[in-house]
């Protein structure tokens, strides 16, 4: 990758470093004992979140029968962690891979790439602008969810065990509750607060590192495609007929190439290029398709588990209370899971509607006039892009796209229906809703 020209790259080189991603993934990063000294670094947070999990999974059972918002709390939170750890161990594992695949980023990639820098600087553009946002969205994520917590600190919450309230543990970052006791965690609250805010920060870390590496490749194959797809938009436009005028125009005995084999020579070439994209296209679903597909289903169930979670705190069963802080934070993760789809959904949706067309590319070349040979390779390469199935699939049939993220985001919010079925409690709901509500603007207020 060139690295002292970072403008010939669609890759945000500089981001790509301050996050740590870029010295990850290559090969020439200092190593300790034949080991990428970030890869280490990871490593050691990767076993710190390991920890944090183990105790939020055995939180949620532990609380299962007595306190469903302390169990509930604790399970998607520690199924967050758990996927968060393997997003990062595919990258540590694969970064060989990975490093391979961002080649694409290169602005040389491609021959056919020269003649279309305008395409190439506008992906860079968004892409730069697309990591550095996503950045910020998280940074300010975590900080908002850091913060909400110190400002409230005094709307500690009852955890009840075996039907017996419990003393108020002060609110913090997590609340990590199966620790230590109430009055341990209150006499040691700062030590607490540091504990969670640092696991608050390495989950944004590796947050940042594995999106900004989704949002690189997905410009990087959509630039490359549009380049394919210009290219053989403007097969046989202007070399037949350039070339034809100087064949007229030129003596018998001079050697001149016939159009039509120039053509033919052209066409082979982005064919190539189409090959090697979709090559590198392939190898990016091979590594993270999985991973994309966990996404999606983990992020599912932790919506359909918090709104139905919102929905009982509305109801007259004693184990589903939450303090006005809790209830917060739980609004505030919401929107960040659909997110987390909505991105699987549209890049690769758009990748797919990208490959797809790569015909209607074809067609719009200048095929009429071009002789039988030309004609017989553009049919078999509709052919061979027809035969090429590859795409991110949730079924057999199902493709990744926007309609599936809209499917799932209907099926998340169909619990919201209960609702409606909680008769005798409106007048309780209006009056919880009402208090909240006061509560949340006096709480702004004293900012």
């Amino acid at each position: 990758m060139d690295v002292e020209n970072e403008q010939n790259n669609v890759f945000n080189i500089r981001l790509g470093k301050i996050v740590g991603l870029y010295q990850i993934l290559d090969p020439g990063t200092l190593k300790y004992r034949g080991r990428n000294i970030y890869h280490i670094f990871i490593a050691f947070i990767m076993m710190y979140m390991s920890v944090i999990s183990i105790i939020l999974n055995v939180n949620g059972v532990y609380y299962w029968m007595d306190d469903m918002t302390k169990s509930i709390d604790g399970f998607w939170k520690g199924l967050s962690t758990l996927y968060i750890i393997y997003r990062a161990w595919i990258v540590i594992r694969h970064s060989d891979d990975i490093w391979d695949c961002l080649s694409i980023t290169r602005y040389d990639f491609t021959p056919s790439s020269s003649r279309y820098r305008h395409i190439l600087d506008r992906w860079r553009e968004r892409s730069v602008w697309l990591t550095t946002t996503i950045i910020s969205l998280y940074s300010f994520g975590g900080v908002l969810y850091t913060v909400i917590a110190l400002v409230f600190i005094e709307d500690s919450s009852l955890v009840k065990n075996q039907n017996v309230p419990l003393d108020n543990y002060w609110q913090n970052v997590v609340n990590f509750i199966l620790m230590a006791s109430y009055k341990t965690y209150n006499a040691q609250y700062k030590k607490f607060r540091f504990v969670e805010a640092l696991y608050i920060i390495t989950t944004t870390i590796l947050f940042y590192e594995f999106d900004v590496l989704l949002i690189t490749l997905y410009c990087a194959i959509s630039c490359q495609m549009q380049i394919i797809c210009s290219a053989f938009e403007s097969v046989g436009n202007k070399s037949l007929h350039d070339h034809r005028s100087s064949i007229e125009s030129t003596d018998e005995t001079t050697k001149i190439p016939n159009a039509h084999d120039i053509v033919y020579d052209e066409l082979k070439t982005i064919i190539m290029d189409h090959q090697a994209v979709m090559e590198k296209f392939e190898k990016v679903l091979t590594l993270f398709g999985r991973t994309m597909l966990f996404q999606i289903f983990i992020s599912s169930i932790q919506q359909i588990s918090l709104w139905f979670f919102f929905i009982m705190l509305f109801s007259n069963d004693d184990r589903f209370n939450a303090s006005d802080t809790d209830v917060i934070k739980m609004i505030i993760s919401i929107p960040a899971f659909s997110f987390q789809i909505f991105l699987v959904c549209y890049f690769f949706g758009n990748l797919h509607d990208q490959k797809e067309s790569i015909i209607f590319a074809l067609y719009s070349s200048n095929w009429t006039e071009m002789d039988m040979k030309c004609k017989k390779l553009i049919l078999l390469t509709m052919r061979m892009n027809n035969a090429n199935k590859k795409s991110l699939k949730f079924t057999i049939t199902k493709i990744v796209n926007l309609e599936m993220f809209f499917k799932v985001a209907v099926a998340a919010k169909k619990p919201r229906r209960l609702l409606g079925n909680l008769e005798g409690h409106v007048k309780p709901l209006q009056q919880s809703l009402t208090f909240r509500s006061l509560w949340f603007h006096q709480g702004l207020g004293s900012l």
